[in-house]
């Protein structure tokens, strides 16, 4: 199992209570208004003027401007929603993050690699959120790894 820039919750953990664990997220400074759902509660996303600096600082801003416009929102109740279960005690799990992230703290998830004991930890030094998009190559690089190591 590879963790991209993701949260790694133990059994009852929320993503907001990992997230409020260490400092350095800016994530609810760069929100738009809440976007009401019929059925109650909202949908979250980044102000498209704030996307490029919060989400993805070392992508190229034409790519970032695309992704501010296309991005998907979070459901408010699933940042509070509790886990079911914890994967990466059953399975071995691997790292990799940006260690500019804006969105989850470069020490939570620090954290939650070491907690998980995870195989690899690869932190890549002036990436953002997504280092899927800024940095492929070392990304596509710890899956390999993984699914060598699976075999």
């Amino acid at each position: 199992m590879v963790y991209v820039s993701a949260f790694a919750p133990e059994r009852g953990e929320s993503v907001a209570e990992l997230a409020g664990k260490f400092p350095g997220s800016t994530l609810g400074d760069s929100l738009a208004a809440p976007v009401p759902l019929p059925e109650g509660g909202s949908d979250l996303y980044i102000d498209q003027q704030k996307f490029a600096a919060q989400f993805a600082a070392d992508v190229k801003p034409a790519q970032a401007r695309l992704m501010a416009i296309g991005q998907r929102p979070v459901a408010e109740a699933a940042l509070s929603e509790h886990s079911q279960g914890t994967a990466w005690k059953s399975l071995p799990v691997y790292f990799i993050y940006g260690a500019k992230d804006k969105n989850i703290p470069p020490a939570a998830m620090a954290w939650m690699a070491e907690r998980a004991h995870a195989r690899s930890t690869v932190v890549i030094p002036g990436a953002s959120h997504v280092p899927q998009v800024s940095h492929p190559h070392e990304v596509a690089a710890l899956i390999d790894t993984a699914a060598r190591a699976a075999r």
